[in-house]
């Protein structure tokens, strides 16, 4: 197994979603919502289906992709749990959508018709969910379409509208003006979607800033993401619950050697020792998704202590300068973002390559093992 590679604690990502739980649980005074985890994007880089099997365990009910092929890695993998589709399949994936039964959701009566078709050829009846766009402005119907939509899933005999739906794009802003807008239209709409005659089925919007910050939309269900995995949405949101990183990137030293001052380090030249030192080379790089942008800017965790790393990142390789009077060396872990509050996690790593730690997780690239730890 190489040096470089990705340790994922399920316990972690367990403990994760029953503190949202719980969060819920007691701000509610009863019954928590239904969770809907997403599990998209290889379950944001750690892993779909270990992680999904770990949700479920947790608690989850559902489980949420952006794409047909990530809904059948898990039914592939024995899942039989609702899987909300997040994205619009192209026409030539409906067939696929019905026989692995997945939830997609809909926002047009061109789509649903051609999904309708597409559970009718395969002699199943498919639960769907109505996208509503309340200001995202991404998929997701108009709200004033949103009952005639409603009205034609409930006349189908072929699609059960399963749940009615929108989605925040700042939700992470504490006390946003413009989320609570949204939160005021989506539930106008559902209830008009009510008033109509048509049960909306599990009614769900709360991403993980809204789960955090706006209890009025939890809802029937809420579709966590990002907190599932241990961090926040956004750095300016509240830290009020007690998140704890899932992915810890690890490598070791694979060689040392001692240098003279003004010796150049990696490409470009872009660093040089300021005084005789010790300089490690750790085999992980772009190649496996730790960002070229974190050159001569970022740092490590070996044995408990923190590093520089020195020069460019290399797509193979990078250099830490460990010191004249090294207490590592060869063999030594060194621990490139992870939970240990001594040393770097994914949002620090976000913030030096001005990004967020959704982007830092999801490219750890597929070379990079991912090793279980429950």
């Amino acid at each position: 197994m190489r040096a470089t590679r990705a340790v994922i604690r399920l316990g972690n990502l367990r403990h994760n979603i029953q503190v949202m739980h719980q969060h819920m649980k007691s701000q509610l005074g009863g019954e928590a919502p239904q969770i809907c985890v997403a599990v998209k994007a290889d379950a944001y880089g750690h892993g779909v289906v270990r992680c999904a099997e770990t949700a479920l365990e947790a608690g989850a009910s559902a489980l949420g992709v952006a794409a047909v092929s990530e809904g059948a890695a898990l039914r592939d993998a024995g899942i039989r749990a609702p899987v909300l589709l997040y994205g619009i399949a192209r026409k030539g994936e409906l067939a696929d959508i019905a026989e692995l039964t997945l939830s997609p959701f809909v926002a047009d009566d061109a789509y649903i018709r051609l999904v309708d078709e597409a559970a009718a050829s395969a002699g199943v009846k498919l639960d769907v969910h109505l996208k509503i766009d309340t200001g995202m402005g991404r998929i997701g119907c108009r709200p004033e379409d949103a009952v005639q939509l409603a009205g034609q899933i409930q006349h189908s005999k072929r699609l059960r509208l399963a749940g009615t739906a929108t989605h925040f794009p700042v939700a992470d802003e504490d006390n946003s003006t413009f989320t609570r807008e949204q939160i005021d239209l989506f539930l106008n709409t559902v209830k008009r979607i009510r008033e109509a005659g048509i049960n909306p089925g599990l009614v769900h919007a709360a991403n993980s800033g809204a789960i955090i910050g706006y209890p009025t939309v939890w809802a029937d269900m809420v579709r966590p993401g990002i907190s599932v995995y241990g961090y926040y949405p956004s750095a300016d949101q509240k830290r009020t619950l007690e998140l704890l990183p899932v992915m810890e990137l690890v490598s070791e030293i694979v060689f040392v050697k001692r240098v003279a001052p003004g010796t150049p380090i990696s490409y470009g030249c872009s660093y040089r020792t300021p005084e005789e030192t010790v300089i490690a080379t750790v085999p992980a790089g772009y190649g496996d998704g730790y960002n070229r942008l974190l050159s001569n800017t970022g740092r490590v965790l070996i044995d408990g202590k923190t590093y520089p790393l020195v020069g460019r990142v290399c797509m193979d390789q990078f250099m830490v300068d460990i010191g004249a009077n090294p207490e590592c060396g060869v063999g030594s872990t060194v621990t490139l973002f992870g939970p240990d509050p001594s040393g770097p996690n994914a949002e620090e790593l976000a913030e030096l390559c001005t990004t967020i730690p959704y982007e830092v997780l999801t490219g750890i690239t597929a070379r990079v093992p991912r090793i279980y730890l429950d």
